[in-house]
């Protein structure tokens, strides 16, 4: 499946375009998909959001209350809105289109832990609350000019290193496995005992990129923050082959 298209629309969540303008893109983006999807997903992190707040004045109380008791509204041209949170849309979608409103860290990464996902629509709050996911996904930014990727690791050794260990990794879970957890755990204290070291937030959004599911990626970005702050070079004694694969990743080879 392609990758999601993301939009970040930076304005305010009391602005009365606040609720046109993420539909517009869904809208959008649905049309423009093969699947020709016409469910858009309304997120947020809780039902008490649509009602008595800047949300129910976008959609008017009719249709928050609808979408409180799990009611789709139609929105024009056959589209259907439809309202989950993070309790109620556990796995993922079937071709939707998502609009993350009031959108933060927490509420961003869960969106990036789902299946099926053919665009995401973030507007948020507060001002900043969609940093990290701007910063990971370089998105298209409403009213702004296109943006190359960034690089979220700025060491090409580190990266190198991770990226054997997403090769020799199952991604498909939240959990990392024990023989993963092992091995990256090995990786890591080659890097420190060798000098390297990133932040551990560079680490998560690098490994959400990579397609890790976001608690997996928190899962190594904590070793990474562990093991990258030890006082002392890390023992590689009872480790195969340490120097071979430091020089490997050194060199661009990301073979194990």
């Amino acid at each position: 499946m392609p990758a999601p298209i993301r939009v970040l629309v930076p304005i305010d969540d009391s602005e009365p375009e606040a609720m046109s303008i993420p539909l517009g893109y869904a809208k959008t983006i649905a049309q423009r998909n093969p699947a020709r999807s016409h469910k858009i997903i309304l997120l947020t992190h809780t039902k008490q959001q649509l009602r008595s707040t800047s949300l129910e004045s976008h959609l008017g109380a009719q249709a928050s209350k609808a979408l409180a008791a799990k009611r789709a509204v139609g929105i024009g041209n056959g589209f259907m809105l439809h309202h989950e949170t993070m309790q109620t849309l556990r796995y993922g979608t079937d071709s939707a289109v998502i609009i993350a409103f009031y959108a933060d860290d927490k509420l961003l990464d869960f969106v990036d832990g789902l299946s099926g996902v053919i665009g995401v629509i973030a507007l948020p709050w507060p001002e900043d609350g969609a940093k990290t996911w701007a910063s990971r996904w370089t998105p298209h930014v409403h009213g702004q000019e296109p943006k190359a990727p960034t690089n979220l690791l700025s060491d090409p050794v580190i990266e190198n290193a991770l990226k054997v260990v997403s090769t020799v990794s199952n991604l498909a879970h939240d959990v990392m496995h024990p023989h993963d957890k092992k091995f990256a755990d090995e990786t890591l204290r080659i890097l420190r005992a060798n000098g390297h070291t990133a932040p551990a937030a560079d680490i998560k959004s690098w490994a959400i990129r990579e397609g890790w599911k976001p608690a997996a990626a928190t899962e190594l970005a904590k070793m990474a923050t562990k093991i990258f702050a030890l006082k002392s070079k890390p023992s590689l004694a009872a480790f195969h082959d340490p120097c071979g694969r430091y020089t490997r990743w050194k060199h661009g080879d990301e073979e194990n």
